[in-house]
């Protein structure tokens, strides 16, 4: 197996979920072993921000990555979701502010971009590193443990502690041999509890939220109609493809419950800790 990137570039604009902003992100193929880097084209010189676990400076809500000269990118993990599940090594993200959009609160608009201009095969080999014992991490009631595999697979589970009547506990299951990025988890929309919408908003967090960007889970009922029956445990699956693209490439078998931006970037330091 190759590393692979974009065949041609391209660019995506929306709200900034948080700042309520417009937000534009272009992508462009890059050379082999680049990995994943953000380039802030608003200042000048540009500013680079490598996607490594090493960048992280926030996880309240979303995943944010610090350079070392102060420039930040917010609401990256639906963006490395997107390149990560459809098998994209080598990529330069260009964003024109501090947070990347949120589109629909989903990775499908990456996903389908990634996919409408298609990839080129690089002549470097792609390597997977392993885990030779159990890692597992635990927040509270949270956890998220890896076991060894000759591949890489996941099991995540969206626990009910809002204890709400009509909901249920649920858990998705993905591997990039049996299932497909694109349909089964790309789709699956962020979301939040509607008893906790007025604090965000006084913390200066989803100014610019609506309907069209997420799901909101009310005390009768969610909205909008969900996608999947299971689409909050899908979301948790996007989110932690996304947040482990921060570490290189890997085989294990994932198993998660309750897991957050905080949980899993504890993880994925973890993990690295840990692979050869």
């Amino acid at each position: 197996m190759y590393q692979k990137t974009i065949r041609n570039s391209f660019t995506l604009d929306g709200i900034a979920i948080h700042s309520g902003n417009l937000s534009e992100i272009t992508l462009h193929s890059a050379q082999p072993n680049t990995g994943i880097v953000f380039r802030r084209v608003d200042v000048h010189p540009y500013e680079i921000i490598e996607a490594k676990i090493d960048s992280v400076s926030n996880t309240e809500r979303c995943t944010q990555l610090k350079n070392m000269h102060g420039y930040v990118v917010s609401m990256v993990e639906h963006t490395l979701s997107a390149v990560r599940g459809m098998g994209i090594d080598n990529v330069i993200i260009d964003v024109n502010g501090e947070e990347l959009p949120i589109f629909d609160g989903s990775a499908t608009d990456i996903a389908a971009k990634i996919l409408e201009v298609g990839h080129v095969q690089q002549e470097v080999k792609k390597t997977y590193l392993h885990i030779q014992q159990k890692v597992r991490v635990e927040h509270g009631n949270s956890f998220l443990e890896a076991h060894p595999s000759s591949m890489i697979s996941y099991s995540v589970c969206f626990k009910n502690e809002h204890k709400m009547a009509y909901l249920s506990d649920q858990t998705s299951n993905f591997n990039f041999i049996e299932n497909d990025y694109i349909t089964d988890i790309a789709p699956a929309r962020t979301f939040c509890f509607e008893e906790e919408v007025m604090y965000l908003k006084s913390k200066g967090l989803i100014q610019g939220a609506s309907l069209d960007h997420g799901i909101v889970i009310g005390k009768q009922k969610i909205y909008p109609n969900l996608r999947f029956q299971d689409e909050l445990s899908r979301h948790k699956l996007l989110d932690l493809i996304g947040d482990l693209a921060l570490i290189p490439s890997f085989h294990a078998t994932i198993i998660g419950s309750g897991t957050s931006h905080y949980l899993n970037t504890l993880f994925a330091r973890e993990l690295l800790n840990n692979l050869i």
